[in-house]
């Protein structure tokens, strides 16, 4: 005997074949738990979807879709036989736990409400550590209400008078909303944006309408406007302007802040007078009010708005106070990295209000690994001003700092994301531009670059600083022989130390080539610096180490690839010195079997180059400049990216610009003799190529070929 359910699933899909199969699965436990059916309807999947959810579904029809969504969802509930109706979206899921749930019903609870909402969490990004907003939807209705839902879009049911009830621990997550102001997401945004237009032009002063079209609608070029005009609703005591206001004034403060709109004090002193006890104003609004005065430079306004936010947070998480808001929007501050994130804020408004310790006890209290790239940078950056223009000993909480954002929370990927921005952030404070404009700004007292000094034996970028701080080469020497990533370390301490004339590579520290590549190539943003070290060490005799040979290779290709090829002697010079040090590594590194002409095509492009180069050159110093010419031109066949080297040569070579010395008598006899030779055989012919392979062809071939 089948028993009766008492709770029906009632979902509408459509084209959900991205996420449907994972809500399912995650409604089993709940089927276990409970007497449950499931109830789906079709709306005209074209994508497999129906496939899946035939496998899933107690009952499953198909459903003509009427640009509806009241329409549909009580057609599926029409078929519901259960005592209470469970609503659910494809791209919705439940949580794991869901004790809460089932001690609803199996605890006879059930019997004293007549509607329920769960929370839900809007996600940001579809790994979901991008941040969320925290909502309540309705989603559990008693079916004995004989209520059914009403509205063509963000479809409700109309609870007045009914007991209700809120199961805060009840998760539903979505993520339908990340792709929404995508191009995947344009279908359902038109068609969304086209049902909120028609319920508005039916009734302009529907709040709710307006509100919907206010969080769906951000792309429309007429968003600010109906923003505008739901303030002017709220301010107007339109209807609902008590439960919605709240809403509508934390969205009106995010973009007045971020559009930079003059009505934003304004905003903020109604929203604050009206809904005193909203965590819409109180978290929402209270962060951008915080950032706003922060850039203002108004820091008793941005220490006010930072912490009633904060005191907020700390009501939040223990649930007291309006947490009923969410049953009209989504919160969007509510999440451990907004509150993170508005520590820094504040931290930032407590310095420059000259309470140093405050802002460092506040940062130092925050849970590193909740946040993300962006707020690691900015609160890194915090850190620096602290140390920059304090005497604050930052070298606890930047220890902390670094720990903290390595650890693998929420996900390893998190914190290699978080460690790279630190990095990059970091590097900056070591660029010597930047240490000058230190010295010039007001309240100096330190560089940055002095702070992670601390880090030396966990991030390359304490051996850095330390590096940085040295004047002798072998101080240099040894602190840099700690980095245990190159790739870590601001390429301006390398370059200090070789213009300082420290070794490199450092003795015990053998480099591959691709390390040395890579390390020469970031010394070449810096073209000046780099030529100056290629000369320092390109006169040094190499060939007894292939380290030194090696890296000074890498220096010389960075060099040619970098430079503007526009100054004769700075360009002769480094084409000399290039081909010089290519000449030697290759002939150290292949048999003469393979430099034979026949055989360099199996030399890669640049080493092919190189050699042509080299060549080329020794002609040049034999006086024969028809075969450097020819050269320079085999060579650029070699290794095409090479054409504006190749024609600075051509056209900055000294004995190429002279007027050619007119031949001796005698070599123009011979050469016509020779080429009258010539004339009598087929070129063909393989007396042709002996006749050319001997002394006297070669005396005068330069004659004959330029001929």
């Amino acid at each position: 005997m089948k028993i009766k359910p008492i709770l029906s699933i009632g979902m509408i899909y459509k084209n959900e074949i991205r996420c449907l199969e994972r809500c399912l699965k995650a409604l089993q436990p709940l089927r276990d738990a409970l007497p449950c059916e499931l109830v789906m309807a079709d709306t005209g999947s074209e994508d497999g979807s129906r496939a899946v959810a035939e496998r899933y579904a107690d009952i499953h029809f198909d459903f003509s879709w009427v640009n509806d969504f009241a329409v549909a969802r009580n057609a599926v509930m029409v078929r519901c036989s259960g005592q209470w109706d469970f609503s659910i979206d494809a791209d919705e899921w439940l949580d794991g736990d869901i004790k809460e749930l089932v001690s609803f019903f199996q605890d006879g609870n059930c019997e004293r409400f007549d509607a329920c909402a769960l929370t839900e969490r809007n996600y940001y990004t579809y790994d979901l550590n991008g941040g969320y907003g925290a909502f309540m939807p309705w989603r559990l209705l008693r079916m004995s209400t004989g209520l059914r839902y009403r509205g063509a879009i963000h479809e409700s049911w109309n609870l007045t008078d009914l007991r209700l009830l809120v199961l805060r621990r009840t998760l539903l997550h979505h993520d339908g909303y990340v792709a929404m102001n995508g191009p995947s997401g344009k279908g359902k945004r038109d068609r969304n944006m086209k049902l909120l237009r028609e319920k508005l032009e039916k009734n302009p002063n529907d709040l709710l309408a307006r509100l919907q079209f206010i969080e769906s609608g951000s792309q429309e070029s007429d968003f600010l406007d109906n923003l505008c005009r739901a303030v002017t609703l709220v301010e107007e005591r339109a209807p609902c302007w008590d439960t919605l206001g709240a809403s509508v004034f934390r969205y009106a403060i995010g973009n007045a802040r971020v559009r930079k709109m003059p009505e934003i004090e304004k905003w903020l002193q109604e929203a604050e007078e009206w809904f005193p006890k909203s965590y819409f104003i109180r978290m929402d609004a209270a962060f951008n009010a915080a950032a706003y005065f922060l850039e203002k430079e108004e820091y008793a306004s941005c220490i006010y708005w930072g912490e009633k936010g904060l005191s907020a947070y700390a009501d939040y998480r223990e649930g007291k106070g309006e947490i009923g808001c969410q049953l009209y929007g989504s919160l969007q501050n509510s999440t451990p990295l907004c509150e993170a994130s508005l520590k820094v804020v504040l931290s930032r408004g407590y310095f420059e209000s000259e309470q140093v310790e405050k802002g460092a006890e506040l940062l130092a209290g925050i849970d590193y690994t909740v946040l993300d790239a962006q707020w690691t940078k900015n609160l890194l950056e915090t850190l620096q001003m602290f140390h920059h223009r304090s005497e604050l000993d930052t070298a606890p909480l930047l220890s902390a700092f670094w720990e903290g954002i390595n650890k693998p929370e929420p996900a390893a990927d998190w914190a290699e994301r978080r460690r790279t921005m630190f990095v990059q952030t970091a590097g900056a404070a070591f660029v010597p531009s930047f240490i000058r404009r230190e010295e010039g700004s007001a309240g100096f007292l330190r560089h940055v670059y002095t702070m992670y000094g601390t880090l030396a034996g966990r991030c390359s970028l304490g051996e850095a600083a330390l590096a940085l701080a040295a004047e002798e080469p072998e101080e240099m020497a040894r602190y840099l022989g700690a980095v245990e990533k190159w790739e870590e370390m601001p390429i301006q301490v390398l370059s200090r130390a070789l213009r300082k004339g420290m070794m490199f590579p450092l003795p015990d520290r053998t480099l591959n080539l691709e390390e040395m590549d890579s390390l020469a190539a970031r010394l070449a943003l810096n073209w000046t610096e780099l030529y100056e070290i290629l000369n320092d060490i390109a006169q040094e005799d190499y060939t007894g180490s292939w380290q030194s040979l090696t890296w000074t290779r890498a220096l010389a290709l960075a060099a040619v690839q970098n430079f503007d090829w526009k100054t004769a002697d700075s360009g002769m010079n480094l084409a000399r010195t290039f081909a010089r040090v290519e000449e030697a590594f290759i002939t150290g590194c292949y048999a003469p079997e393979v430099l034979r002409e026949g055989n360099l095509c199996v030399l890669p492009a640049m080493h092919r180059f190189g050699w042509y180069c080299a060549q080329a050159f020794s002609y040049l110093e034999a006086g024969d400049t028809l075969h450097y010419v020819r050269l320079l031109r085999e060579a650029l066949t070699s290794y095409e990216g090479a054409k504006h080297m190749v024609d600075f040569l051509l056209e900055n070579t000294p004995e190429l610009q002279a007027p050619p010395e007119s031949p001796a008598p005698e070599l123009l006899e011979l050469a016509e003799k020779v080429r009258a030779l010539l004339a009598q055989y087929d070129p063909a012919d393989p007396a042709v190529a002996v006749l050319k392979a001997s002394p006297a062809y070669q005396k005068v071939a330069h004659l004959i070929e330029s001929a």
